[in-house]
């Protein structure tokens, strides 16, 4: 029998990564997918690259709620009210709702729910993990250079790499491979803890 999603990756997969999709094509429409350094391509680029820092902020806060829900439904309280402030106690405050999904802001909230988040990640996922999270890095550099106009810092981000599509799209497929990875470490922890897994969702 397939292995299950979490509700979070089922979203990534489909809603999320249709929006994308359709930035990418509306990108195609205006520029008549031509190379070059045109004005209105530069902004567009920049555009993706927020919208992308948002799509995956949205999965990791979907991803967190999704191991919230089982670790508190494992300990089978029934209709009990104290299930609901459990639960609303391991997602209060957490910094994915006001921050960025950065490598450290997933540790700290992962911590929250008593997982060791990237040590889980890099033991399960040697190589692509490192991958994973420097991409994470980049792409929040950019989405805060460009959220916050600032000119200097959006300098130092494109002497890195070049803001355009095909680096748009070589980030996007690392963070599809780490929101699945990430989906299995997550509820390999909770299997590992709560011996449940997203089938409970």
């Amino acid at each position: 029998m397939p292995r299950a999603n979490s509700n979070a990756l089922e979203v990534w997969k489909t809603r999320r990564c249709e929006a994308l999709d359709s930035l990418e094509a509306i990108h195609g429409h205006v520029t008549g997918e031509r190379r070059g350094r045109q004005y209105a391509t530069e902004h567009l680029n920049l555009a993706l690259f927020v919208r992308l820092a948002a799509e995956f902020q949205g999965f990791c806060r979907n991803l967190h709620d999704d191991a919230a829900f089982v670790l508190v439904s494992s300990l089978d309280l029934g209709n009990d009210p104290r299930m609901s402030v459990i639960r609303n106690a391991l997602v209060r405050n957490r910094n994915l709702d006001k921050g960025n999904a950065h490598p450290g802001t997933l540790g700290n909230d992962f911590a929250i729910l008593g997982m060791t988040f990237w040590p889980d990640i890099h033991a399960a996922y040697t190589s692509r993990g490192a991958k994973w999270r420097e991409t994470m890095t980049d792409l929040n550099e950019v989405r805060n250079a460009v959220a916050h106009s600032d000119d200097a810092k959006l300098a130092v981000v494109k002497q890195k790499q070049p803001l355009n599509l095909a680096t748009f799209r070589k980030w996007r497929r690392s963070l599809d491979g780490a929101a699945s990875g990430l989906d299995r470490a997550v509820e390999a922890y909770l299997q590992s803890t709560a011996d449940a897994g997203w089938e409970t969702l």
